[in-house]
């Protein structure tokens, strides 16, 4: 325990304010002092006194500029939060716009524009002979064979049409 060299911290403060440590063992500070070199002591108290300064830790004294750094630091943040903000709002504004291409792609594809109303002179009849006659639906059977026969007729007109 008592053979090693035991070291001293000596903090130095620079002029410019930076903190810069310097670690000096005992023995350059006994040759600084002018003293001869002695025999490790063996006596356990001061072993451990030594060991306990030697455990004291250095704090390193904060710069004077620190404060402005900070400041410095929290502007530039700040700006690139802003820009990226700018960033996210150019690409959203990018993805709504596509996004709504996209539907009216799909609408114009899937989506079939409804044509004007077929048969509506038949279609009530139909409904008015249902309502006459809720119990005997049968006696509306002239009426819904003449509806059905005038869809068909306008389904086949329509694809002739279109063809």
């Amino acid at each position: 325990m008592g053979a090693s060299n035991s070291t001293r911290r000596v903090v130095i403060e620079d002029s410019s304010g930076s903190g810069v440590a310097v670690t000096v063992s005992q023995s350059v500070v006994r040759r600084l002092k002018g003293e001869t070199e002695s025999e490790p002591k063996t006596d356990h108290t001061e072993s451990r006194r030594e060991q306990l300064s030697d455990a004291i830790t250095e704090t390193r004294i904060p710069s004077r500029d620190s404060s402005q750094e900070v400041k410095k630091l929290e502007s530039y943040y700040q700006s690139k939060l802003a820009e990226l903000e700018k960033k996210n709002a150019s690409l959203l504004k990018q993805t709504t716009a596509q996004f709504a291409e996209a539907v009216q792609e799909v609408e114009k594809k899937f989506l079939k524009t409804t044509g004007p109303q077929v048969c509506p002179d038949l279609q009530t009849k139909v409904y008015q002979c249902y309502q006459a006659n809720p119990d005997q639906t049968l006696e509306c059977s002239s009426v819904v064979r003449a509806f059905v026969d005038c869809v068909e007729r306008a389904r086949q007109n329509a694809l002739l049409r279109k063809g």
